[in-house]
């Protein structure tokens, strides 16, 4: 039978609970609490590093760091000594913090992208706008964040350019050829550990006979990739020969 000076009822929940039970509840909840305070304050210092530095808030970063209250049943003990019991509980919680406002150059536009920033001592890591894995003097992240932003915008501005070429070259051999059919194609550049895509564009002859070009940098800077005759294709033997000897 129980013992009713080393239990008490839960109101909550009806269960009974002994009273070491509310005491590892309570050290649960009050563990909660100084992480919130711990966070707070952790995400006060990481701004403050931050606009010292030079960002700006709502365009270099956002402060999103919020605390709320939690209602959810946690298991308390353990598994393998079946000591688990479970209990509801009511925490505080905290969520967000400093984020990092980026460009990021997806699916042929920018799109704008958001990251968390860490702080070790007085130097920050955002590793979505560095490469390496490591933390920064706040004025040397700003830096790196104008870098990644431009790269992205040269990568946005070198996509558009190549399209822009392509868009040219094909509306020229259309003008040209009106009868062959031109389109745009890919080839790859093979090397010894990776295959580099390209864009061509392929010019189909009503005989079968076909050309496709490498684009250049520039317009009208194409030149020749890949070449089939339809006519020397179905030469063979001594037909080939005279083929050739009358050129």
């Amino acid at each position: 039978m129980s013992n009713p000076e080393t239990m008490q009822l839960d109101l909550f929940e009806g269960k009974i609970l002994t009273n070491d039970q509310r005491l590892e509840i309570q050290q649960y909840i009050s563990k909660c609490d100084k992480e919130v305070v711990r966070k707070r304050e952790e995400n006060i210092k990481i701004q403050l590093l931050l606009d010292r530095a030079g960002f700006r808030e709502g365009i270099d970063y956002v402060n999103d760091f919020g605390v709320d209250v939690k209602t959810y049943e946690h298991e308390f003990g353990y598994c393998y000594n079946n000591t688990e019991w479970v209990a509801e509980v009511e925490v505080m919680r905290s969520s967000g913090g400093c984020q990092i406002l980026f460009d990021s150059f997806r699916n042929g536009k920018i799109e704008m992208g958001k990251s968390y920033v860490c702080r070790e001592g007085d130097k920050l890591q955002c590793t979505s706008i560095t490469s390496q894995y490591r933390y920064y003097k706040p004025s040397s992240l700003l830096a790196k964040l104008k870098e990644h932003n431009s790269y992205s915008l040269g990568q946005l501005e070198s996509t558009n350019k190549k399209q822009n070429i392509i868009e040219y070259t094909v509306e020229k051999y259309t003008k040209l050829f009106p009868n062959a059919t031109v389109t745009i194609g890919s080839d790859y550049d093979r090397n010894r550990n990776n295959y580099t895509e390209f864009k061509t564009v392929i010019i189909n002859f009503t005989s079968g006979s076909y050309v496709i070009y490498r684009l250049g940098y520039n317009n009208d800077g194409e030149y020749l990739h890949k070449k089939f005759d339809s006519v020397v294709g179905t030469l063979k033997g001594i037909d080939l020969l005279n083929h050739f000897n009358n050129q």
